[in-house]
């Protein structure tokens, strides 16, 4: 478990990087500050210990880290040994570490900017497609969702950015085609709840929210309820 914990903190931080990053050349650089753009010791990448023993700053010019790389992390590894407590009903574990370590990053970066990189739609679509050995792809059934989701973006392109757009034609190309339905009727579940409640609360109307959270929120609880979804839908039958 001690392993998954330090891989599953490694693995985020990394990526949450690499989600803000517009340049190659952080892949072939050593990790260093925003600021002072000083090396990072060993000690200062140690996932949520760094961040908890520096205060949120750097070690070197003491200036102030973003929230978000503590949040990313802590929830990577809580979503990382999950599986060692409870079980997945959809056993694909492949899949199921390639997705919280590319959308829980993925996530925080949307709620925070409303933006997604297409950097790390490529990269999540690449490795989806070779870890899942193109089992999952069906180019009559793949091109006709793909081609779903764009007229729901022409309907609706005032409320869903096309980043997510993107996001969801990629999910379809690399989980199982029911899977992909659970998850993409779940997400506007949860997210119109949420913009109900948000509505009752924030004086301005909503016009628009970050979209990849609840679709990474809706992909894992599909990868535990898997079997129950599926229980249900082909018993109405």
């Amino acid at each position: 478990m001690t392993l998954i914990i330090v891989m599953g903190g490694l693995v985020s931080s990394f990526l949450y990087a690499l989600t803000q990053s517009d340049s190659i050349s952080f892949l072939t650089r050593r990790s260093r500050c925003d600021t002072c753009s000083k090396h990072l010791k060993v000690t200062d990448l140690i996932p949520v210990i760094s961040y908890i023993k520096n205060r949120g700053r750097c070690s070197y010019c003491r200036a102030a880290i973003s929230v978000n790389y503590l949040m990313v992390e802590i929830l990577t590894i809580i979503l990382f040994i999950l599986p060692l407590i409870v079980p997945p009903s959809y056993d694909n574990m492949l899949l199921y570490y390639l997705l919280v370590s590319i959308l829980i990053p993925l996530s925080v970066y949307d709620f925070d900017t409303l933006l997604i990189p297409t950097h790390m739609l490529i990269l999540l679509f690449v490795c989806g497609l070779f870890l899942t050995g193109l089992e999952f792809m069906d180019t009559g059934v793949d091109l006709m969702s793909v081609i779903i989701l764009h007229i729901f973006y022409i309907l609706f392109k005032d409320k869903i950015g096309y980043g997510d757009i993107q996001l969801f034609s990629i999910l379809t190309m690399i989980t199982p085609f029911d899977f992909f339905i659970f998850t993409f009727l779940f997400t506007y579940i949860i997210g119109g709840i949420s913009v109900i409640i948000l509505d009752l609360f924030e004086t301005p109307r909503i016009t628009k929210v970050p979209l990849v959270p609840f679709i990474a929120a809706s992909l894992f609880t599909t990868f535990y309820l898997y079997a129950d979804f599926i229980d249900i839908y082909y018993g109405g039958f």
